[in-house]
């Protein structure tokens, strides 16, 4: 893995919008891109309403986009977990130079303790290297740690069906299909 930029992404609103951020050539790391963090944060605003006094987790941050445009649309604090060091470092480098809420951890989201730290958590974002298969090893973890009415995002190479849902005590909220990758937005069920 090269700490060397292999490209840029933005943030594409609130206070940040517009500000690049540099995509490490890192094996497995494939950022959310504009069309699909525009739908995500789109059906993110219209059932929250508002972002202020929210909590999010990125389980897999890769560029820390997601957490990034989360505080940019007014969430209180985000947490995100990326085991790559120089991917930990470069997300924490530009929280701080942004002043963003933003606490990162270089640590397995899956095994770490500090996952508990502030929740619950309002929004989790579940967005592994596809190769490694970990979505719903993911999803089941972070389910203790939302909030009543917490959103799970997760962007998956298949989709995740209903029945599957279902187990988990969760409903699909919003779906989609973006590129090669399905979106989906659960909360759990009532």
């Amino acid at each position: 893995m090269s700490g060397k930029g292999s490209g840029k992404v933005r943030i594409i609103g609130g206070r940040f919008k517009r500000t690049p951020i540099t995509v490490l050539d890192a094996e497995g790391l494939r950022p959310t891109g504009d069309r699909q963090r525009e739908t995500i944060f789109n059906w993110l605003n219209f059932l929250l309403g508002s972002f202020e006094a929210k909590r999010s987790l990125d389980m897999f941050a890769g560029t820390g986009v997601l957490s990034l445009e989360f505080l940019s649309r007014g969430g209180a604090e985000s947490v995100a977990f990326e085991k790559n060091r120089a991917a930990a470092s470069q997300i924490k480098a530009i929280a701080d130079k942004l002043s963003a809420n933003l606490k990162i951890y270089a640590e397995d989201c899956l095994t770490s303790a500090k996952i508990s730290e502030s929740s619950p958590y309002d929004v989790v974002f579940i967005d592994p290297p596809f190769a490694l298969n970990l979505q719903m090893q993911a999803f089941s973890r972070c389910l203790p740690f939302l909030s009543r009415d917490g959103l799970v995002y997760i962007e998956s190479p298949n989709e995740i069906g209903e029945d599957i849902l279902e187990t988990m005590n969760m409903v699909s909220i919003r779906r989609s299909k973006g590129g090669a990758s399905f979106l989906l937005l659960a909360q759990k069920r009532r």
